[in-house]
């Protein structure tokens, strides 16, 4: 487990479970560097409920971006963790989650210092990874790579400099669904077979998975929407996680995220639950956790719609179960006794 060097985790914001994510890689592999690249979704502070998905400005996103760099380097100095740099993973191009559904989000950062904001908030800068890996190959060693949001921070990466895949020794992803999960609803518009990490950037989904060579692993929605896995309120989360000042400022994220985006959608449907799923990927870079929790199958990807022509399926990834491995692997659903092993986890890694 500890002979991973190099570990560049691509997430977005504004969710808590990308910061979980990183507490997770940062404590399974307490000798790696780890390198983290933070992509926005696209937000419009001046959104009300007539506001179209199309409709974002770039002033609300970089906003939106730096707040939440702001948070990560405030945030995971709670579970012991420093993170100096977080890179500019850019801005996804869409997104599926209303714009009215961020603004509370946004500007409930209660655990940043305002004080600290100007600096913190700092992006550090895409060519500075990119010089980063690329020594790593002179040096003949790996990155690993674990992607809990859209694939736009790790695309635009290897569009700047294509040179730095031969980097790649493995890409583990909450990535696509098998399309047998129904997926939350915002308004009575069900998002169906799409999935949102696919779905903010279809053609950055397309050139990742069908332009890569080393092995890929996706964590669907069907192994992280889960009801085993989930809390249906952010008191029974609360009540699950550790004591300790981590755990208890990780349960105040998680408070406001249930009041701003959970809670409201389980007035209409009773079935929205909380869940701490984005670390999916950091379980699935550790090979024995990953076959304890999860049946995991070869794939082979057929399409990844990212055309205008085909814009009624973007968000979906024809991916379909293959008898001889190639270099991409699904897992289908967790394994029995794999929800309390997932649990147990990510109970024992908390509790620091």
């Amino acid at each position: 487990m500890h002979s991973i060097k190099h570990i560049l985790a691509c997430i977005d914001a504004p969710d808590p479970d990308n910061f979980v994510m990183l507490i997770a890689l940062s404590l399974m592999y307490p000798n790696a560097k780890i390198y983290v690249l933070l992509t926005s979704r696209p937000v419009n502070f001046r959104a009300d409920r007539s506001t179209k998905l199309w409709d974002f400005d770039l002033e609300s996103s970089l906003m939106a971006q730096q707040a939440s760099a702001l948070r990560i380097k405030n945030f995971l100095k709670h579970f012991g963790i420093e993170v100096i740099h977080v890179y500019d993973g850019g801005i996804a191009p869409r997104t599926l989650v209303p714009h009215w559904v961020h603004f509370q989000d946004y500007y409930k950062f209660l655990d940043n210092d305002p004080l600290k904001a100007l600096r913190h908030s700092e992006l550090d800068n895409q060519e500075d990874l990119i010089k980063i890996i690329l020594g790593i190959i002179e040096a003949g060693e790996q990155v690993h790579v674990a992607v809990g949001g859209p694939m736009t921070g790790l695309d635009q990466l290897i569009t700047r400099n294509p040179d730095i895949v031969e980097a790649f020794a493995e890409v583990h992803a909450m990535f696509a669904t098998w399309g047998n999960v129904e997926l939350m609803n915002f308004g009575g518009a069900p998002r169906g077979a799409s999935q949102f990490n696919v779905a903010c950037h279809p053609q950055a989904a397309y050139n990742i998975l069908m332009g890569l060579g080393c092995p890929i692993y996706l964590m669907p929605t069907e192994v992280t929407r889960v009801a085993n896995i989930a809390f249906e309120t952010a008191q029974d989360l609360r009540a699950f996680l550790p004591k300790n000042d981590g755990c208890n400022a990780l349960a105040t994220l998680y408070a406001l995220w249930y009041d701003a985006a959970v809670r409201p959608r389980q007035f209409t449907d009773p079935n929205e639950k909380l869940f701490i799923h984005d670390l999916v990927s950091a379980f699935s870079l550790n090979k024995s956790t990953r076959e304890l929790i999860y049946d995991v199958v070869p794939i082979v990807v057929d399409a990844v719609p990212h055309l205008a022509k085909d814009r009624s399926e973007w968000g979906t990834v024809m991916m379909r179960k293959v008898e001889e491995p190639g270099n991409i692997f699904s897992a289908t659903g967790l394994k029995e006794g794999g929800a309390k092993i997932y649990l147990d986890t990510l109970q024992k890694l908390l509790d620091v």
